[in-house]
């Protein structure tokens, strides 16, 4: 499953961007979005084993299909919550803190510092399909409360495949869906977000 996500993520980034995008020669974007996604370690994923990450990033524009961009991303677990109903209108709402993996662990934090590439292939006067590929590299804790289980450090893949919409202002949006491998932890994460070329 892995390798056909990263086959399939690699075919769309390095594909043959051809479009002749017009962006009035805005060569920098600076850019914010969310993730939100689910997470395995060691192979081992079950239900609520969730991530969740804020991706802040910047591209330089190398010409109108290609662009390098450096991002830091940081993200911990997602945890649900189960609300009650009370009479006189009141709800009591409580943490549903779950065993993460199948590790005695409830807490993740990670961190990762990106280098990729991103090419984008004009569908309309203002709206893009794109692909990012590079590495990164991640630093991540696992943890049950305060006492850390296993703590890593390395080089991984990211890779994001997506669309994207530029206003003539200067402002875009963007949806995708986002990979990491952190060696023994991978994320696969719904991304959603908004930038600024200038």
């Amino acid at each position: 499953m892995k390798t056909h996500a990263l086959v399939a993520l690699t075919v769309l980034s390095l594909s043959s961007f051809t479009t002749q995008a017009e962006q009035q020669n805005e060569i920098h974007r600076v850019g914010a979005q969310l993730n939100g996604g689910s997470a395995s370690y060691k192979g081992s994923s079950k239900d609520g084993d969730g991530v969740g990450s804020l991706y802040l990033y910047y591209n330089y524009q190398i010409n109108t299909s290609w662009a390098l961009e450096l991002g830091i991303n940081s993200g911990s677990e997602i945890d649900s919550w189960e609300c009650k109903e009370l009479r006189n209108d009141r709800v009591i709402c409580d943490r549903n803190d779950k065993l993460l993996f199948d590790l005695n662990a409830n807490k993740i934090d990670l961190i990762n510092f990106v280098v990729a590439a991103k090419g984008q292939y004009k569908i309309t006067d203002n709206s893009y399909l794109y692909g990012k590929l590079g590495g990164q590299y991640y630093d991540y804790d696992i943890a049950r409360n305060s006492n850390k289980l296993i703590q890593e450090t390395g080089l991984g893949v990211f890779a994001e495949a997506g669309w994207q919409y530029d206003w003539n202002n200067g402002f875009a949006m963007n949806v995708g869906l986002q990979y990491m491998d952190m060696g023994d932890l991978d994320t696969s994460s719904l991304s959603a977000g908004i930038s600024y070329r200038f």
